[in-house]
């Protein structure tokens, strides 16, 4: 019997594929996480996404279906595909993120993986599955700093002084990062609280335009996954202040703008100016809505309204 192999696990949950195409989500993790939510924010997204699919750079997995821990016609016949005692819980269905191959992967490795740990990651079945994140608003501690000797490609924290290690276009992660926030705020209209962002290979379909092209990483997109935190924001300057609190307590994606490191102010200037630039298109310049990119700029800026 094929089986169902586990290719990741966050608080969400633990992630699994059968084909390599398909992934299921089981809400198996941390209290509180919300796969209904997940699935109906996708959608949500899906939605509204691909009216602007010319001018996004964001790749979104496609999202296929709900399954809920009492759907005993579809558990019946996979529950035995999972290993012993998993039992029926709620998931969701979805595209795979193609993973890295293994010439991107050795790269990794052999320039930041210790000596002692290189060989036996290199040959480790879980380290196949390799997604990058790619956290702008942070910078790796060095060799001697770090306390950690544990080390995994699955998604692996590439951190901002680490693409500059690697000739990779932090300006431009950072755009395209702004863009899609100023999309999930004034189209989709949602917080995205605890979204995730991951540098993986481009889909089969994706338009050449799109794909970053990269000596180190290949040919990649930057994807877009993780929803189940997300809320629906008002339209007005309480849900400004809601994205700006979900801005803060998410991991370290977007600069932040309070470095005192020239390049991450760079960084920042680039995510904001992008930002505002995408938002002036998506938002009608007459209304009272127009002065909410900027608003939530300011309130970024100073943490305004944080206790």
């Amino acid at each position: 019997m094929q089986m169902y192999r586990r290719i990741g696990h966050g608080n969400c949950g633990s992630v699994w594929t059968l084909d390599d195409v398909h992934a299921l989500k089981r809400g198996d993790g941390g209290p509180g996480r919300d796969l209904l939510n997940d699935y109906r924010v996708h959608q949500r997204i899906l939605t509204h996404l691909p009216n602007h699919a010319d001018k996004l750079r964001i790749q979104v997995p496609g999202c296929h279906q709900f399954i809920g821990s009492d759907d005993l016609t579809w558990w019946n016949g996979q529950a035995a595909m999972f290993p012993a005692n998993f039992e029926p819980c709620n998931t969701l269905v979805s595209d795979r993120i193609p993973p890295f191959p293994e010439s991107v992967r050795h790269r990794v490795i052999d320039q930041y993986c210790p000596a002692h740990l290189r060989e036996s990651i290199k040959s480790s079945t879980p380290n196949q599955d390799c997604l990058i994140r790619p956290y702008l608003g942070r910078r790796r501690q060095t060799e001697r700093q770090s306390r950690f000797q544990a080390f995994s490609l699955r998604n692996y924290p590439l951190h901002a002084n680490q693409m500059e290690e690697l000739g990779l276009d932090g300006r431009l992660y950072a755009r395209i990062m702004a863009e899609t926030l100023a999309h999930l705020y004034w189209r989709a209209q949602i917080d995205a609280k605890d979204v995730e962002f991951v540098l993986a290979p481009p889909p089969e379909t994706v338009d050449d335009g799109k794909v970053i092209k990269s000596k180190v990483l290949g040919d990649h997109n930057v994807w877009l996954l993780d929803f189940d935190c997300c809320k629906e924001m008002p339209f007005n300057e309480a849900g400004v202040k809601q994205a700006k609190e979900a801005f803060y307590n998410n991991d370290p994606f977007f600069p932040r703008p309070d470095s005192k490191e020239v390049q991450d102010q760079m960084l920042w200037g680039e995510f904001k100016d992008t930002f505002l630039k995408v938002s002036e298109t998506l938002i009608d310049p007459e209304s009272m809505q127009a002065r909410l990119p900027l608003l939530w700029v300011d309130m970024v800026e100073s943490r305004d309204g944080e206790s």
